[in-house]
């Protein structure tokens, strides 16, 4: 019986892409049936291992890990080996990809437990609430909710954590959560005693809501894997129940949020894949960030499609980015990566 191919490459990009995706595209990607075209799908299906499991990055040995219930969510902790300095662990919070409907505690812990282990760094994962059952804006508090636990006093002693070198995280719709979480955290300022992140690692990250394939994705409405139908499908779960004109908000699109807040945004790392449907929206986003005085180092993939850091086990491009993400992060917490020893111990390349 012959294959079905669900979602062939079109003939407009498959030159521009990176020949390993291509590859693996061609061979398995095609036949995999996009979220959107499974009826069968409820959120049970959260469960089902990913497509693409036998492509992430292997999970290096911390110190210690352990899972947490905080109010209506779970977070886990990845804890360095050894003893922490005098002054605390740096500490990395992560919000994990998934449009809002999918993902959870499991999703990206390769990466996460290699910035641990070789960044020297606490990593706390937040496993937000997931539409549909919890539509926006339940992401958006439980994200915000999540930084706020890991950097009160009581959970910083714990995990000693030094509160002066914080940074938020994510890929994805963890992404936008990432971006939106700083945004709010310095509009509070004036009114929390929560510490302001000094860094912030976006990873293909969503940014713009309300980008169609007539705006935003026009350039980009042929990439693969994240696909114009995909991403709507899962708007329409996270967004349910509203008007629409949530989309707008900048806590749902962090490029709508005032100037002075943009401006102030903590420094950036952005990885942008060059063959994805957000690739314009970030490029767009990390330009307005460095327009309004923000420092930001931004970096496009060649080739590179929305799985980037989904494929980091198997492909060159996605191991490229983890190790710069990881780079960027030392150096804002003040610590040190050595790329030579994560190659030989964690990702070769």
């Amino acid at each position: 019986m012959a294959k079905v191919s669900f979602q062939p490459l079109h003939p407009s990009i498959r030159d521009k892409l990176d020949p390993e995706y291509v590859e693996l595209h061609d061979a398995k990607v095609q036949y995999i049936q996009p979220l959107e075209l499974d009826t069968s799908w409820t959120p049970e299906s959260r469960s089902r291992p990913s497509a693409l499991a036998f492509a992430v990055q292997r999970t290096v040995d911390v110190g210690k890990v352990y899972d947490q219930d905080v109010e209506d969510f779970q977070i886990r902790v990845f804890v360095p080996a050894g003893d922490a300095p005098v002054e605390g662990w740096p500490c990395l919070v992560w919000y994990h990809g998934g449009g809002w409907v999918n993902g959870g505690l499991d999703s990206e812990n390769g990466f996460l437990a290699h910035a641990c282990k070789y960044v020297q760094c606490v990593v706390v994962t937040v496993n937000y609430r997931h539409a549909p059952e919890h539509p926006y804006p339940a992401a958006i508090k439980d994200a915000f909710r999540g930084f706020e636990w890991a950097t009160s006093p009581e959970n910083a002693e714990t995990l000693s954590i030094d509160t002066s070198r914080l940074a938020i995280g994510g890929t994805s719709a963890g992404g936008g959560l990432a971006a939106s979480v700083g945004l709010k955290i310095l509009k509070d300022s004036d009114q929390t005693t929560i510490p302001k992140p000094c860094f912030q690692l976006l990873i293909c990250p969503v940014i713009d809501n309300t980008a169609t394939t007539e705006s935003a994705w026009s350039t980009a409405k042929h990439s693969p894997f994240l696909t114009p139908g995909r991403m709507e499908w899962y708007r329409q779960k996270y967004f349910q129940g509203t008007d629409g004109s949530e989309r707008m908000n900048w806590e749902a699109s962090p490029c709508f949020a005032p100037t002075e807040l943009l401006g102030g945004s903590p420094d950036s790392f952005i990885g942008i894949a060059e063959c994805d449907l957000l690739a314009p929206e970030a490029i767009k986003y990390a330009a307005t960030l460095e327009g309004l005085g923000a420092r930001v180092e931004s970096r496009v993939y060649p080739g590179a499609t929305h799985s980037i850091l989904a494929l980091a086990g198997i492909h060159k491009v996605g191991k490229y980015l983890v190790h710069d993400a990881c780079d960027a992060l030392a150096r804002h917490l003040g610590t040190s990566y050595d790329r030579e020893v994560a190659i030989v111990e964690g990702l070769s390349e």
